[in-house]
């Protein structure tokens, strides 16, 4: 099933083992204004949300190792997207499954301020004459291209690169079928707009600013933002169990997101299952390598869980400036402090 999965995404175009990839389009000799294209990615957000659609996405991503995986979409405005793998996933090549076709329009604005958008020549995308968006670094090396269905405007296809140049994720139809046309994409409830996005006391919501403003004020740490572009975007406190509090903040430079979770505790010496020990700016961190990436570490008394599609060089960044403790010593006074501290523990627990 595996060689037969990646037969059929390559002659997709999409290139697994080391292929070239196909060559992108070309810019367009007379550069459109760079709010034409972010309103193309505003149809298409807007389109994936009104429209009934349903085909078939390939989902790939490079990050250390080539996963695939072909997955069925079907979408209606009311029940929204449902996604079925159209293969059984290898268990070693685990992909998260969603919806290529879906933009989250609060992050529009996040990738208009990281990224310069420009328009490149149309391609074609599962058959159906797009026009292509392509978010550049301020150096002017690719970050993102995003293929739009000129008749409906729904999002066909994107792409994400890292600060190399080389592609790390990609997931696009393979065939879509689109009920209604272009017209239908513009109506519906207008975008949710940027930064209105938090979960106040028993889950209402609130403006992200004084969600974030509460939260700081309880003890929590809420970074306004990570390095690299990352914006916080939402913030939530759940309570998974009685007495226990999990914190989650999303953040997002418009093609990527970090999710961080951090909750009260400390991190044991044994690793999660499937993890790796590994260093970031000199501290310990757990790492398991896969798409998205997930990282774990205690600092100021929580743990902390990042999980991300972003760039690998991003996530490093992002943890570097997070809270961490520092490596447990391993001397002999260090050894000696733990074995009175697990002492004092069972004195006071037989007391």
């Amino acid at each position: 099933m595996r060689h037969r999965l990646l037969v059929v995404l390559v002659g997709a175009g999409v290139v697994l083992g080391g292929l070239p990839a196909a060559a992108a389009p070309a810019a367009t000799a007379s550069t459109r204004p760079e709010q034409e294209a972010l309103g193309l990615l505003e149809s298409a957000a807007r389109a994936g949300r009104v429209l009934t659609y349903s085909g078939t996405q390939y989902l790939a991503t490079w990050r250390g190792r080539d996963t695939a995986a072909l997955v069925q979409v079907a979408h209606d405005p009311v029940d929204g997207p449902v996604v079925t793998p159209a293969a059984p996933a290898a268990a070693s090549d685990p992909l998260p499954i969603t919806s290529a076709a879906t933009l989250d329009p609060r992050l529009l604005g996040r990738l208009a301020s990281t990224y310069d958008l420009v328009l490149l020549d149309a391609d074609r995308c599962a058959g159906r004459p797009a026009d292509v968006v392509e978010a550049r670094r301020p150096q002017g090396a690719v970050a993102g291209r995003f293929w739009v269905d000129r008749l409906t405007g729904l999002l066909l296809r994107r792409d994400v690169f890292d600060e190399h140049g080389s592609r790390i994720s990609s997931s696009a139809f393979l065939d879509v079928e689109v009920a209604g046309d272009a017209e239908a994409a513009g109506v519906g409830e207008p975008a949710p707009q940027a930064g209105a996005a938090g979960s106040g006391p028993g889950g209402s919501p609130e403006p992200l600013a004084e969600a974030a403003s509460r939260l700081r004020a309880a003890g929590w740490e809420v970074p306004e933002a990570l390095p690299l572009g990352f914006g916080l975007f939402d913030t939530r406190l759940e309570s998974p169990s009685p007495g226990q509090e999990v914190l989650h903040l999303a953040y997002s430079d418009g093609l990527s997101t970090v999710s961080l979770f951090a909750q009260p505790g400390q991190l044991g010496t044994e690793p999660p299952e499937g993890f790796t020990l590994e260093s970031a700016g000199g501290r310990p961190v757990w790492k398991r390598h896969e798409a998205p990436e997930r990282v774990v570490w205690s600092g100021n008394g929580r743990v902390w869980t990042l999980i991300s599609d972003a760039p690998p060089a991003a996530v490093r960044t992002a943890v570097a400036a997070l809270p961490r403790d520092p490596a447990p010593r391993t001397d002999l006074l260090a050894r000696l402090g733990r074995g009175l501290t697990r002492l004092a523990g069972m004195v006071v627990g037989s007391g």
